[in-house]
């Protein structure tokens, strides 16, 4: 069995959902079990992953998090936008049951585009994690503010491969709360950078298609129109990708693959398609229209290799 956390509140219950979606369409669905870890959900909301679960032949099992276990984080970057549940990740050892030695970690930002038997049978052996670096280059600001040296890169917290049995083994959920009450100030941008400080040498990366983020696609700036990245293979074949930047249902979202994750939403069975409203629609025409007219450069890498990868 393939073990699959989430943890979410009830703001991104869709979302959730098509993530779910995007793994069930690309892997063998009676292998999955799905754990979700939520804040405030509603009957309703566990009702509805129930249904689409078992319309696949998948599992789901639910869990609630004690007020008490949280009282050791408090969120600091993007504050209006998440919540505590960033760092139930750091908590899953304790949470879910003794059986699950590992887990896969996934933002509710994703979507799954191919097998991830690949992913799921990484060697773990004496190591709490692995991840995917956070950009194809290191990024040393990160490390510095950390302390510890650029050579052990920097991962992304949006896809975790994790080994419970070594976390449980040496208590590093206990850890996590210890390193974060010391070092806070160092602590930006939230639980990512919390288990790269306390983590950084008991990790392993992997390659970067398990987690292409928003940021591999836009154009370095100096690049010009028709500049092709070297990880161009990666971004148009990508098994894991990552809306990092603007969510697709945000008007202003521009990433060139955007309408693949409406592709997936409209597997949603008895969920009414959601179409964006006369506003909406106005403030993406405004948003674009700089772009459209040639006042401002294009942000993103030409598309047109995009288009239809995955269709």
């Amino acid at each position: 069995m393939m073990h699959i956390a989430f943890t979410i509140d009830n703001r991104f219950v869709r979302p959730c959902a098509v993530t779910m979606v995007s793994v069930l369409r690309n892997n063998v669905p009676y292998e999955i079990v799905f754990h979700v870890i939520g804040l405030n959900l509603h009957q309703e909301d566990v009702a509805f992953f129930s249904e689409l679960c078992d319309s696949y032949g998948a599992k789901v099992f639910f869990y609630e998090v004690a007020e008490e276990k949280m009282k050791a984080y408090e969120v600091t970057w993007e504050k209006q936008r998440l919540s505590k549940v960033v760092f139930f990740r750091c908590l899953l050892s304790s949470i879910l049951p003794m059986s699950v030695s590992k887990v896969l970690y996934l933002d509710c930002d994703v979507l799954v585009l191919s097998s991830l038997y690949g992913l799921w049978e990484t060697d773990l052996t004496g190591v709490a994690l692995a991840g995917v670096p956070d950009s194809f280059t290191v990024n040393p600001v990160h490390c510095r503010r950390l302390h510890y040296a650029p050579s052990y890169n920097y991962f992304n917290g949006g896809v975790l491969l994790l080994n419970l049995e070594y976390w449980r083994a040496h208590e590093v959920e206990r850890l996590c709360a210890e390193h974060y009450r010391m070092y806070s100030d160092r602590i930006v941008y939230n639980d990512q950078d919390l288990l790269n400080s306390l983590l950084h040498e008991r990790k392993r990366l992997l390659d970067m298609k398990w987690n292409v983020q928003e940021g591999a696609y836009r154009r370095p700036k100096g690049k010009p129109a028709g500049w092709v990245p070297p990880y161009v293979e990666t971004i148009t074949r990508p098994a894991i990708l990552h809306y990092s930047g603007r969510k697709p249902w945000q008007y202003h979202c521009m990433h060139p693959l955007r309408q693949l994750y409406f592709e997936y939403e409209s597997l949603l069975s008895g969920v009414e398609k959601k179409n964006d409203g006369w506003a909406v629609r106005l403030h993406r025409f405004v948003h674009f229209l700089p772009y459209t007219l040639g006042i401002k450069s294009e942000k993103y890498i030409d598309n047109s290799s995009l288009k239809n990868s995955h269709a």
